[in-house]
């Protein structure tokens, strides 16, 4: 039977083997789906599986170690092998990058998701056991759980097949075309309304419920998808006019549609009126430290009695990114999530205003005489004088921070439990005093990790956090899409409005909003860049360049080296030859890239298929 299997799904693109090792029997044996939806228990293990790290891996988890989270400006991490073929632009369809123990190959992945759909949504009413009440709620989130895989292969591989029915035994060989990128985007918004009107819970029950989609999960999934079909990358690219099916269709529009950004607008406002949801902010009169501990919490913490912002998220740990994201002074590997020196910079000064160039702080290199807000004496004058999101998403050198367990320290730590970030060469956490893993460029994460999060090198341990939440979309970000999709359709005549979305953000962020509205174009760099600082390292930079087609290019965002810190030197915080600049990861973005290819031997199979443009 395994041996059949594997046939089959070499056979196939759309085999979707999805429940081979369900009860260890074949999903295409008739008589194993019957049982299986004759039990209401084994029905709901079936619909569970919807949702789990099988299909989700890339949208769970931060250590999953997404492409999209690792490849992209924010980073100059180049540890495994798959992110620098990433990085690198060397990924094509026969030189994938899969990696040991992680099957990032999303094409199948997905695709088996669907499937798991299909056979649940195409034999769910046969579960006499489960009631009808129950049985239609489970039917609208297999629904939503099918459109949202769908979305997922869209952003990635562009217009791609739809899968409405599972395949038997004898429909696996059948060929089939990708689906206009238009209609695609038509269908999946089709699903996520009926499915809204149609069972889709409005609420969860917190403890029993973590990490299932609702009504509002499903709305902000289409805000964001409608606001990617508006965006130049396929909003109108005639860059991708020779992009067809075999039979000539054509699969990304070829004539700007302005409307579809009111579109993308009145979706973002249909969510942001849900009364469900409301930013996390700081309490009136908070200290410095305060909102940086708040924007922490935003994306670690959940429930409607503390974070109201988090629209759909899935639980997970965190301590293996946690590990990776700290300093090697703390029990960590040494901050190997290293950050590109160029995002570190964009974070904005504590006015609000834009930070200076790079070179101007290295061509005068100044260090603090006195503590600041975020900073201690010492410490590198581009670090001093940062908006509080900057200390709430960076580990940098000789920035002073505890993560000691309560009423304990060590000898890496002070009598209160704090420790300086040693990145230069001699320090505990340099890479002259540590073995294995490297930090590359002075900088490493520090968003995401819990503010309850501990950790002893002394004794070897670190906090187990179960039920971290991994933000897929939260309130935050749907306020930058309305505010984007107004200035693109309405320029000027909303600045009341876009002004107010767009400051709701920086208010919370603890800087300044903005006074006026200027042009649309310098209003369309703000709002990107204010995307960039607000959502960075949440897996959406990645997709925002893309869509926006910004990445390639002499100039492309995705398309220049990193640079970070010299890791080879440096005794002290104030070492100038550590504060030295440095290439320290190769990037590269070309044309082909704005779409992950599929594998060659996919595409010989299904003829129909075509390949990505470019590739």
């Amino acid at each position: 039977m395994k041996k059949n299997l594997i046939s089959i799904l070499l056979a196939s693109l759309l085999l979707l083997p999805g429940c081979a090792d369900y009860l260890d029997q074949d999903p295409e044996d008739l008589n194993s789906i019957q049982k299986i939806f004759s039990s209401d228990i084994d029905t709901r293990k079936w619909y569970n599986r919807i949702f789990s790290t099988d299909f989700m891996v890339q949208e769970m988890h931060y250590s999953s170690q997404s492409p999209y989270f690792w490849c992209t400006d924010e980073s100059a991490y180049t540890m495994e092998p798959f992110v620098r073929n990433i990085s690198e632009g060397k990924m094509s369809p026969d030189n994938y990058y899969g990696y040991t123990g992680y099957n990032l190959y999303l094409f199948v992945r997905y695709y088996q998701a669907i499937r798991h759909c299909n056979i649940f949504l195409e034999n769910v009413d046969k579960c006499v056991e489960l009631g009808e009440v129950e049985r239609r709620s489970m039917r609208a989130e297999a629904r939503f759980m099918r459109a949202y895989y769908h979305y997922l292969l869209l952003r990635s591989y562009g217009p791609i097949p739809i899968a409405t029915a599972s395949r038997t035994t004898d429909q696996i060989a059948a060929t089939q075309a990708r689906t206009p990128f238009a209609d695609c985007v038509e269908w999946i918004s089709s699903e996520i309304d009926w499915v809204c009107e149609n069972g889709m819970p409005t609420t969860r029950n917190e403890s029993l419920d973590l990490g299932l989609p609702t009504v509002g999960a499903a709305r902000a999934i289409q805000s964001r998808m409608l606001l990617m079909a508006a965006s130049p990358l396929f909003n109108g690219n005639t860059v991708y006019r020779n992009w067809t099916n075999r039979d000539g269709t054509q699969l990304i529009p070829q004539t700007y549609d302005k409307e579809l950004w009111k579109v993308a607008a009145d979706a973002a406002k249909t969510v942001i009126d849900m009364t469900e949801y409301e930013l996390l902010k700081p309490k009136e009169g908070a200290t410095f430290d305060e909102i940086v501990d708040n924007f922490r919490a935003v994306t670690t913490t959940w429930g409607a009695d503390r974070n109201r912002e988090i629209i759909w998220a899935q639980p997970n740990t965190v301590q293996w990114y946690a590990r990776c994201a700290l300093p090697a002074r703390w029990f960590g590997w040494n901050g190997r999530y290293s950050l590109a020196i160029d995002m570190v910079n964009d974070f904005f000064m504590a006015d609000g205003s834009e930070s200076r160039p790079l070179e101007e702080w290295f061509a005068d290199r100044k260090f603090s005489t006195e503590p600041g807000n975020g900073t201690i004496a010492d410490t590198f004058w581009m670090f001093c004088d940062r908006e509080p999101r900057f200390y709430a998403s960076i580990h940098f050198p000789n920035q002073r921070l505890s993560y000691a367990y309560p009423n304990e320290s060590d000898n890496q730590q002070d009598a209160d439990g704090y420790g300086i970030v040693d990145f230069w060469y001699s320090g505990k956490s340099g890479n002259g005093s540590t073995p294995g893993d490297k930090n590359t460029s002075g900088f490493s994460v520090r968003k995401n990790v819990p503010l309850d999060y501990c950790s002893s090198k002394e004794k070897s341990k670190d906090t187990w956090n179960l039920y971290v939440p991994f933000p897929i979309i939260r309130l935050g970000e749907v306020y930058l899409n309305y505010a984007e999709a107004l200035n693109e359709y309405y320029g000027k005549a909303k600045e009341t409005e876009i002004l107010h979305y767009l400051n709701e953000i920086r208010e919370r962020a603890g800087i300044p909003g903005y006074e006026r509205y200027t042009t649309q174009d310098d209003m369309r760099e703000k709002i990107r860049h204010e995307r960039k600082i607000e959502l960075a390292w949440e897996c959406n930079r990645a997709f925002d360049v893309r869509r926006w087609f910004t990445a390639h290019g002499v100039d492309g965002a995705f398309n220049h080296n990193a640079y970070g810190l010299d890791m080879s030197r440096g005794d002290n915080a104030t070492d100038l030859a550590f504060f030295t600049l440095k290439k320290v990861a190769n990037k590269r973005f070309d044309i082909q890239h704005y779409f992950l290819p599929i594998k060659s031997s996919e595409v010989m199979l299904n003829t129909q298929l075509v390949q990505a443009p470019f590739y």
